[in-house]
Order: C-alpha cells, then sequence, then structure tokens
C-alpha cells in the first residue's frame, strides 16, 4: 500500500482534474504549465487537464471557477508536492 502523501496547504503542488466536456480555455492563470488533453468525443469527451497550483487556495479558486463555468467536475488527483515530496518521504518512518 502507498503511503498518504503529505500535503502542504500552503506550497505548490501538481494536481490532475478531469472534467466533462471538451475544454480548451487558457489556464495558465489558475495553474503553471497547465497540459489540456481532450479524450474521447461527443457528448462522452472528457479534459484532463495537469498543471501545478501555487498553493490549496489557488485550487479551491480553480475549482470555483470551474462551477461557475457550469462544467462537471469528474475528479481531482494530487499528482506530486515539488521537491519537497521527496525529502518529506526519506524522513517519516
Amino acid at each position: 500500500m502507498e503511503p498518504t502523501p503529505v500535503i502542504h496547504p500552503t506550497l505548490p503542488a501538481r494536481y490532475q482534474l478531469r472534467l466533462q466536456g471538451r475544454l480548451t480555455a487558457d489556464w495558465t492563470d489558475w495553474m503553471s504549465n497547465p497540459v489540456s488533453v481532450v479524450e474521447g468525443s461527443g457528448p462522452t469527451s472528457t479534459t484532463k487537464l495537469t498543471g501545478t497550483v501555487k498553493d490549496q487556495a489557488a485550487l479551491f479558486g480553480l475549482l470555483s471557477f470551474i462551477r461557475d463555468l457550469g462544467v462537471p467536475l469528474i475528479s481531482v488527483m494530487y499528482l506530486s508536492g515539488l521537491s519537497f515530496d521527496k525529502e518529506e518521504q526519506g524522513s517519516h518512518p
């Protein structure tokens, strides 16, 4: 079983969001180096958005923006923090 990641609310972290539909918005106001991939076509298409947010407050701002767009949110996945992830994994038993 993988250890539960330690997420710091005031530090940057990478997330992957999956949204229903085809979104082509510019996400650079919300994330660093965003990558948007559309999967499928028609009414079953989804958009996978991956990028780094500066902290948890920015993540909640992004989620509020998506809610205001009226786009169904399928999932939010924490991918990793920045360099502090490896340091912290070594410091915990």
